[in-house]
């Protein structure tokens, strides 16, 4: 069964990080998984709707892919994110977006988690 990959990007990154899926399909969709995004913009709504957005997104999911681009590290949504998906104890992989150098988010500095190359073989290596 394949498994679901929560996307946790800063939203100025959203149209490089909606090209993850086409990546993966032009290499053959070595990864045993599906990319999931937070599909509804509850921004209109406020905190606890974000955040309930968040949550009901994430709890389906087994992994969580956090994309960093230039300014991701001081998000208060990524950094959030973080917090969810190490209290869920998903499988946390961190990519970059290539010629990018921001840092990653506060909350996974000084963690072992994995970091992936923009590329769909090194990504299915930490997925699969």
């Amino acid at each position: 069964m394949a498994k679901k990959i929560f996307v946790s990007y800063n939203y100025k990154d959203s149209e490089i990080t909606r090209t993850i899926n086409s990546m993966v399909r032009d290499c053959g969709g070595i990864i045993d998984g599906v990319f999931v995004f937070v599909e509804n913009d509850m921004s209109n709504l406020g905190e606890r709707a974000i955040e309930s957005e968040i949550r009901k997104v994430m709890n389906q999911c087994d992994a969580a892919l956090f994309v960093v681009g230039d300014d991701c590290h001081n998000s208060p949504w990524i950094n959030r994110e973080a917090q969810l998906a190490k209290s869920l104890g998903l499988n946390i992989v961190i990519t970059r977006i290539p010629y990018s150098d921001g840092g990653i988010p506060y909350e996974l500095m000084g963690n072992r988690y994995a970091f992936s190359t923009w590329s769909s073989r090194d990504l299915a290596f930490h997925f699969n």
